[in-house]
């Protein structure tokens, strides 16, 4: 039996010694590769034809040669050998893989008409014939027609799922794909759909032909299909993105470029994909927050309609004060506006909504996840009849949702009744008429309807790969934050300041630093370099935890802004954490300077002085912050300390004793412990290590780490070693002290 994760790890070594440009000892590991997979003759034959290409290539140029085409043969030549190693990894999961792709794979190969060409033939005439049925007036309802749609759609399925088999996709089957999106007798939606599939596949294997196929489609000029041909071939090109070669791409990319609005769509698309790594996030505070609140408003909603006598007024609930007002008290009103400014930014606020809307049969079949929605599809009019036809219509027309959410809407329909139909009807044609007024006083429509087909679609593949019942067979295009702008090929279009800072101000606002901070170093090296940059770079790595790092960049930001009073605060707070206190004392001085009042700057500046050894400039600190700010108590321990530390024992006694009446903590009990063996009062120190013992699960080493870290303290306050020993004990076994 062949071993898989050895032809993975074959297949990776492959993948590298191209990047690096070791080509030969690529052409071996291939041929080590397809020697352990015992692949058909065609495959060895392919190998040892990229060998002698690759010698007869290498022997010219060593000759001293001039050859103008050579970087585009070792184009193809890394193109086919990548492709090679894709095709053996196939081949040798036909037979057995479990996974959906092989199964449709193998039930492809068992049927006679199973080519791209000739189902797309097939696809032809059943749309000839549905056209046919629509001129000459045949009822939508009759069976004739519903045979011919069901064929319709069920050839549609299929041939979503050869093209998305098929590998390497042929000249034939390229021409045929090609001819099939350009052709506008077939309804858009079809066509759209098979942009996923050509996705699709070019996410499981690098197919040069597939990449093509998508860029040229964006070429096209039609809005919806190039917006969708643009966010499947950034996704393609993000999951391939080490295995982007081959001259007839490049060449395809270098016109792409040239055509005007590219750069603009591009970071449209980008921004897209990368506000889908707040989509979780999103839908927790929807699962979390605002639906337990909403559940806990629940009995009064429920007991404020029963005492509606007009069951009409049901579709005027939010015009309701009162109901409003309860919202409003209960916090829900704040998180629906939160997230309500998340979805006019493009944020994903429907995933915890519809994600319990996908066990549908419906949902069981791959290819129907990357549907577009369309009221004439036959499992949508099966459900929506001549009464819920408006309400279908609403659906569609609605530019909230995505296409699967609203497949997901039409088929819960089934569950509701009659009259609350209606309900929704009313709801969604106000809706819609706002939504229309909003659109007409948008500066830019044309560019905001770009941005709402590839926001949706990008939807619609986020649900796919995340919930499909088989979703883990699939490479996961949003398992790891999407970064076009570290794909070589896109590095150039996305190096302006503007395109990379919209995406890190994204993640740096949605405390996504590690992202943000990725995102900066790429505008700090493009010679970007500002302070503005420098803090926010810093910041991402304080909250990282590289303290170190933060601080350089900091130090960096302070040369450019040396008055910042934000800059310093955070420079001192980083030598702190690094426990470099005399050298943030300048720091939190010049600070205390510029805002006296500041209570934190205060207590800040006096653990400076403490941690430094100068407790009596702490002292002054912490007394100062005792009286701008009596209420916070903020100041109580570190006074209380701080005394003991000076000998003032009387006074460290009185603090303490309000510490011990307000929720004390371990600290408390260990600090209060010391001071009354200072005091000489055993009985009571042995209480309070008791109850620090207790405070730590009894666990006897804590005590001991404690005791020996704080000794020099001690001894410093006259203590005497021997009754250290004595009254740790006695906290120990408290009951042979009676």
């Amino acid at each position: 039996m062949i071993d898989i994760s050895n032809l993975e790890i074959i297949k990776g070594r492959i993948g590298s010694e191209i990047a690096s440009r070791h080509f030969s000892s690529a052409l071996e590991q291939l041929d080590s590769m397809a020697q352990v997979a015992g692949v058909p003759w065609e495959m060895r034959r392919e190998v040892s034809r990229l060998k002698e290409s690759y010698g007869y290539l290498r022997r010219y140029a060593l000759d001293g040669t001039d050859d103008p085409s050579r970087e585009r043969m070792l184009a193809d030549i890394s193109s086919g050998i990548l492709s090679t190693a894709s095709a053996i990894m196939r081949h040798s999961q036909i037979e057995a893989s479990p996974k959906q792709y092989f199964g449709v794979l193998r039930y492809e190969k068992m049927q006679s008409d199973s080519s791209i060409p000739g189902l797309i033939g097939s696809f032809m005439k059943v749309n000839d014939e549905l056209s046919m049925a629509s001129l000459t007036g045949v009822q939508q309802s009759s069976a004739g027609a519903k045979r011919i749609r069901q064929e319709h759609d069920s050839l549609s399925r299929r041939l979503f799922d050869l093209v998305w088999v098929t590998y390497p996709l042929s000249s034939e089957d390229a021409v045929a794909l090609k001819d099939f999106l350009n052709n506008d007798n077939i309804r858009i939606e079809y066509r759209e759909h098979i942009i996923s599939a050509i996705m699709l596949g070019a996410m499981t294997y690098y197919d040069e032909r597939r990449m093509v196929l998508l860029a040229e489609t964006y070429l096209r000029g039609e809005k919806r299909i190039e917006v969708k041909a643009l966010v499947a071939l950034t996704i393609a090109m993000w999951m391939q993105r080490n295995a982007l070669t081959g001259h007839r791409f490049a060449a395809v990319m270098d016109t792409v470029r040239e055509q005007k609005g590219w750069t603009e769509d591009l970071k449209m698309v980008f921004l897209n994909l990368v506000r889908t790594r707040d989509a979780d996030r999103i839908s927790r505070t929807m699962t979390e927050e605002v639906i337990p609140k909403m559940m806990k408003l629940r009995p009064e909603i429920l007991k404020k309609i029963n005492e509606t006598e007009n069951p009409d007024e049901l579709a005027k609930i939010e015009d309701n004060p009162e109901w409003e007002d309860l919202i409003e008290k209960s916090g829900v009103a704040d998180k629906l506006k939160y997230l309500n400014d998340l979805q006019t930014e493009g944020g994903d606020v429907m995933l915890s909504t519809f994600a319990g809307l996908k066990s549908f049969p419906f949902f069981n079949n791959a290819a129907n996840w990357f549907l577009p929605f369309f009221t004439d599809q036959t499992d949508v009019m099966d459900i929506l009849n001549e009464s819920a036809a408006d309400l279908g219509e609403m659906i569609d027309m609605n530019p909230m949702i995505c296409d699967s959410d609203k497949f997901s809407m039409v088929f819960s329909l089934e569950r509701i009744p009659a009259a609350n139909r209606r309900m929704m009807l009313e709801q969604f044609k106000m809706q819609n008429v706002n939504l229309a007024e909003l659109r007409n006083t948008l500066l830019n429509p044309e560019l905001t309807s770009r941005n709402n087909v590839a926001n949706h679609f990008i939807q619609d593949l986020y649900r796919f790969f995340t919930l499909y019942r088989r979703k883990g067979e699939f490479p996961n295009p949003f398992g790891t934050p999407i970064n076009l702008a570290s794909v070589e090929m896109l590095s150039s279009d996305l190096s302006d300041s503007m395109s990379l800072e919209a995406v890190a101000e994204f993640y740096f606002k949605h405390g996504y630093y590690s992202e943000a901070l990725d995102v900066f170093m790429l505008l700090l090296k493009g010679r970007q370099a500002n302070s503005a940059l420098f803090q926010k770079a810093g910041y991402c790595r304080q909250q990282l935890g590289d303290i170190t790092g933060a601080l350089d960049f900091y130090h960096k930001a302070e040369l450019m802004s040396p008055d910042s009073l934000w800059i310093m605060r955070r420079i001192a707070q980083c030598l702190r954490l690094l426990g470099r206190h005399e050298e943030a004392l300048p720091y939190y001085r010049r600070l205390s300077e510029a805002k006296p009042s500041d209570v934190g700057i205060a207590l800040n500046l006096g653990h400076c002085y403490l941690a430094s050894g100068n407790c009596d400039e702490a002292l002054k600190c912490y007394f100062k912050v005792e009286y701008m700010d009596e209420k916070s108590h903020k100041a109580l321990r570190p006074i209380a300390w701080s005394l003991f530390l000076t000998g003032d024992f009387v006074r460290a006694e009185k603090y303490y004793a309000k510490i011990m009446a307000d929720s004390p903590n371990a600290t408390d009990y260990l600090n209060c412990g010391h001071l009354y063996l200072a005091l000489k009062q055993y009985d009571k120190a042995a209480e309070c290590y008791g109850a620090f013992l207790k405070e730590k699960g009894g666990d006897l080493s804590r005590l001991d780490a404690e005791m020996e870290a704080d000794l020099t303290v001690l001894e410093k306050a006259g203590i005497d070693p021997t009754m250290i020993a004595l009254v740790v004990d006695a906290a120990q076994y408290p009951e042979n002290n009676r």
